[in-house]
Parts: C-alpha cells; structure tokens; sequence
C-alpha cells in the first residue's frame, strides 16, 4: 500500500527538474525545485503516506536487529554519532547509509517539534527529523540553529520508508560485544534516556546505545 501511495506522487525535480533535464518552465519563475509549490505538495502527500503505514515495520526492525547481534557472536556492529553533546550509536543493520547534508525544505504547519521538513538524499525526498527535537522537545528549532544543520544525514531504513536523520559528527562504525554493555543508572539525566538500552564506552567517551525500534516507532509518531 505504501509503494502504491509513494509511486503515486509525481516526482517530476527527478524528471524534468534541477535533478533532471530542467526542461521545466516553472524553474525560470521559482529557480529551484525546492522552492515550487509542487515539491512542497509532494512532500506533504509524503509524509502523509509514511504517517499511516511508517509503524509496519518496528516488529522487522527489531528482529533483523536480534539477528544481526546472533550473528556477530552476541555483539554487534554500531554507527557511533553525536547529536548535540551526547555521544549515541545505532546498530548499523538499521541504518541505510551516511550522507552529506542537503537542503531541508520546511512544511507549513509542521506537525511536531522534531520534524523538520524533507530533504533530497540522492534524489529522493526523505522526511527529515531531529533526534535533538526529538528527545527535548524545548531544544532551540529555529531552521538556522544546529540541530536542523548537521554536518551528516543518517539514513534510517532503506527505500520507501527511510529517514534522514541530521548528526553533528560520525565516529564510524565499531564492533561493541554485549559484555561490554552496562545498564541505564538510575540518575542518568540524558535528553536521550527514554530511548536508551545500554551504555558502552568508547574512546573515552560514554555512548548510548539506542533502542532502534522504540526510536523509529517515536519518529513515525513524529509524521503522523
């Protein structure tokens, strides 16, 4: 159903756009894709797609994710990246790919704080979200603040239903055993604690391990 809906939205930047031949004669009037009404309704019609149908795939996510620490001998591979001053990490079998930023085209009427628009990522429009928003919904939102900037794109997902999600910076990927994992302290006074499974230690530093489904199933709240 959702490949239906997302197939049904006429992504004509890709075709005849800036992404494309740039036959189209609306880009003398508005310059840039980004910039023409029919891009903003097609992200509307986007996001109203994924908020439906985005929360299908948490039951998957979570058991690729169980797989994926069976087969690394109960560790798992993990995308280290900071988000304001916290160090996190992701299990990298949730995550489609890195990328450098790109242009985030707001919505009007934004329907929660962490949304923060949709964004090209090689061509395609990805909703993209703030994990700072996300986490302290009164973390500063204003478009030019840093957490709508970000000095990287996280794909989370893959195809119809990922996510850019902006970072300030990526440590890369590291192999992190489970015996190497403590448990959340009491007192643990992190913006990110509700959506944190484990702690590990990293180069020093102390990073928290993300639930990836308790985090994706928050950001399809997110869009709804």
């Amino acid at each position: 159903m959702l490949d239906a809906k997302v197939d049904a939205i006429d992504d004509c930047w890709r075709r005849i756009g800036i992404s494309g031949d740039r036959s189209c004669p609306e880009l003398e009037k508005y310059v840039r894709c980004r910039n023409c009404p029919v891009y903003a309704n097609a992200a509307v019609a986007l996001l109203d797609a994924l908020s439906v149908d985005a929360p299908i795939d948490i039951a998957q996510m979570e058991a690729a994710t169980d797989a994926h620490r069976n087969a690394h001998a109960r560790g798992r591979s993990c995308l280290v990246f900071r988000v304001g001053d916290e160090w996190l990490a992701l299990p990298t079998v949730v995550l489609g790919e890195v990328t450098a930023p790109s242009p985030v085209h707001s919505l009007p009427h934004r329907r929660h704080a962490a949304l923060l628009g949709v964004a090209p990522v090689r061509g395609a429009l990805l909703p993209c979200l703030s994990l700072a928003l996300l986490f302290d919904a009164n973390a500063v939102s204003d478009k030019d603040a840093q957490p709508a900037r970000g000095a990287r794109f996280l794909v989370l997902g893959q195809g119809r239903q990922a996510l850019a999600l902006p970072v300030e910076e990526v440590a890369g990927v590291h192999n992190v055993p489970d015996a190497t994992l403590l448990p959340l302290p009491a007192t643990l006074a992190r913006a990110s604690s509700h959506y944190t499974e484990a702690l590990f230690d990293h180069d020093g530093r102390t990073v928290g391990l993300l639930n990836a489904a308790m985090l994706r199933q928050a950001l399809a709240r997110s869009l709804s």
